[in-house]
């Protein structure tokens, strides 16, 4: 093994994302290796024809100046600015014939449940009113963004001598279930219906699968930090963590699948690579899930006894569909919100639950004029085949693909009419694609559950059994959701950092805020040189042409890509290490790049490759 990195991080999500950059901040050599073309996992993008379609996460918690906000501390400590939006409400829920909007004003809020629980307003109050104790005195109140897995004894200890009553509480909590939480104050059989949707939508769980403690941060956070998306996708997000991690040294290698773990003398020794290169490293964090680890990176041999039987005997979330397409702007309701809930039956949990995205309502720059973008996403029960077998190519999958995406166009026409008429492109991802590009076991878009049973301390921790092994990703203790895997990352980060006793990461007051909150409309996240607008126009294609033609084989897609997020220093970088002689565009006369660009065949002109990647070469 020739080459050697101090970390070697597997999977360029959220999590993985988190824990490099942290990581190469405190000057170790970090490595991230990704099988996809780009970073961000389930919080990415890609584009079509102009336009840009987020792959899964589009409402994050987590952005604002109060309340639960690992994302507002892991870019004030990388230091990166990032412009989001935040939601005027956090959506509207459909539910049976009354549209109730989640207003983050808490009179507004109850205004609407009003309207739902007349006669039962009181209770609902009650419990909300016990919920935001919960929300304070435990889940802000913890404010070290650290797994209770991975906090320091000596930090437990402290917590509890301080705040007794609450510790107790924690304690008393992490064995009750939501409708254990409710039963005290709720009695109306209505209210638990509802809930038991809002429970589904959020962790893909039952009143009766979630656990207690989840509850006080899915149903107060809005009220207290609100809900966001950032400026010019998720992808951005991404971008700017992957930034901070060349910024302080590290390396991504895109396009390269990890196939086995390498262990000697007892501990972690590296990787193997699908090509069959060796990477060795002293630590390595796994940002995926527990069943792409155990038996498969991990060989059986290796694992405790026991360990791949309680891991295959997890319960996954629900396998799901996501179509994405454009539709006219003339389709979209004047009153949309950028995020509806819309609930197919009102008395019980099925596949006509779906979550429908207007994402360019608020950032036009994703769509084209006169169009909007659209996400939806649920729960799909069809028989998907395995995206590694022969069935996956087979007619009969088309089939069912065309099935399905007239399936969720109906659910969104029945509540939209005038919708399929507005429709001018559609692109289905079944949970057979989302297994083949995100790893997502079965199309499982959460991982295992986090319910009852499989909960926060039952869940895989950072540490594993191998020394020198360590996990971060929804698989782990904080589960599901942005802030909470991005969290988890901070926890990985946290414990090799501890294992080499070098400092760890503490949330504390600063001054500079990295997080800019920007008004509906406003374009974010652009670079400070107006020179490298034009990456924009670049469409990140997965074949990418262009460098196909470019006579010094240029990463031209990744370089696009990171002059849009404004990593001058990244591009500069992945241009040094691609290119086959320095300054080869500027000395290339025939520019093929333009002549193949996949832009060229829907606008007016490709994107202007040769004069961005000379302007990052003077830059």
């Amino acid at each position: 093994m020739e080459k050697h990195y101090d970390v070697i991080v597997i999977g360029a999500g959220l999590s993985g994302l988190t824990a490099a950059g942290l990581l190469a901040k405190r000057g170790l050599s970090v490595l991230v290796l990704e099988r996809n073309i780009q970073p961000g996992g389930s919080c990415g993008a890609f584009r079509r024809n102009g336009s840009t379609f987020d792959l899964g996460a589009a409402m994050l918690f987590g952005f604002g100046e109060r309340g639960y906000n690992p994302h507002r501390f892991v870019m004030n400590e990388l230091e990166e600015a990032l412009d989001v939006y935040c939601h005027e409400a956090m959506y509207r829920l459909h539910y049976g014939d009354q549209p109730v909007i989640f207003w983050p004003e808490k009179e507004r809020f109850f205004a609407e449940m009003r309207r739902l629980f007349p006669d039962s307003i009181g209770e609902l109050e009650q419990l909300y009113q016990q919920l935001e104790k919960l929300h304070e005195t435990i889940v802000t109140a913890n404010s070290a963004f650290l797994a209770p897995t991975e906090t320091p004894q000596t930090e437990l200890l402290a917590g509890l001598l301080k705040h007794p009553v609450n510790q107790f509480r924690l304690l008393r909590l992490l064995r009750k279930s939501a409708r254990d939480l409710m039963r005290r104050w709720v009695k109306d059989p209505a209210i638990y219906r509802f809930f038991n949707k809002l429970t589904s939508t959020y962790t893909y769980t039952t009143i009766d699968e979630t656990p207690a403690l989840l509850v006080a941060t899915m149903f107060v956070e809005n009220h207290v930090g609100g809900t966001y998306y950032p400026a010019g996708s998720p992808m951005m997000l991404a971008a700017k963590l992957e930034k901070a991690i060349e910024k302080f040294g590290g390396d991504l290698r895109y396009g390269e699948t990890v196939t086995r773990i390498l262990a000697a003398n007892g501990r972690v020794a590296g990787v193997e690579t699908a090509s069959g290169e060796q990477i060795s490293a002293r630590d390595v964090v796994f940002a995926g899930t527990v069943w792409n680890l155990y038996g498969k990176l991990l060989p059986r041999e290796l694992l405790p006894a026991g360990l791949l039987d309680k891991v295959e005997g997890l319960t996954p979330t629900f396998p799901s569909s996501v179509l994405v397409g454009v539709v006219d702007a003339s389709a979209v309701p004047s009153d949309a919100h950028p995020v509806e809930m819309l609930i197919g039956n009102p008395d019980a949990i099925d596949e006509n639950d779906i979550t429908l995205y207007f994402s360019s309502l608020e950032d036009p720059s994703l769509a084209e004029p006169g169009t909007h973008v659209f996400m939806l996403i649920g729960p799909s029960a069809a028989p998907w085949p395995s995206p590694w077998s022969e069935a996956y190519q087979s007619p009969a999958y088309q089939e069912l693909k065309v099935a399905e995406t007239e399936r969720m166009l109906a659910l969104v026409e029945r509540r939209f009419p005038g919708f399929r008429a507005g429709l001018r492109y559609s692109e289905l991802g079944t949970p057979a694609t989302v297994e083949r590009y995100l790893l997502k076991n079965g199309g499982a878009v959460a991982g295992p559950k986090q319910c009852m049973g499989q909960e926060l301390m039952q869940r895989q921790p950072a540490v594993t059994f191998l020394p020198g092994l360590y996990v971060c990703g929804e698989s782990t203790v904080m589960g599901t959701g942005t802030p909470a895997v991005t969290i988890s990352g901070i926890s990985a980060a946290d414990v090799v950092l501890r294992a080499r006793g070098m400092p760890e990461y503490r949330n504390h007051p600063m001054e500079k805020q990295s997080v800019r909150i920007i008004p509906r409309g406003q374009r974010g996240n652009l670079p400070r040189s107006e020179v490298f607008y034009p990456a924009a126009l670049c469409q990140w294609c997965e074949k990418a042409p262009c460098s196909g033609a470019c006579p010094a084989g240029i990463d031209i897609r990744g370089i696009m890509r990171r002059l849009e997020a404004d990593n001058i220093e990244g591009a500069q970088k992945r241009l040094r290490e691609t290119s086959a002689t320095p300054k080869a565009c500027s000395r290339c006369a025939g520019k093929p790049c333009l002549a193949v660009c996949t832009r060229g065949a829907f606008a007016e002109a490709p994107v202007p490759i040769p004069e961005l990647l000379i302007a990052a070469e003077k830059a």
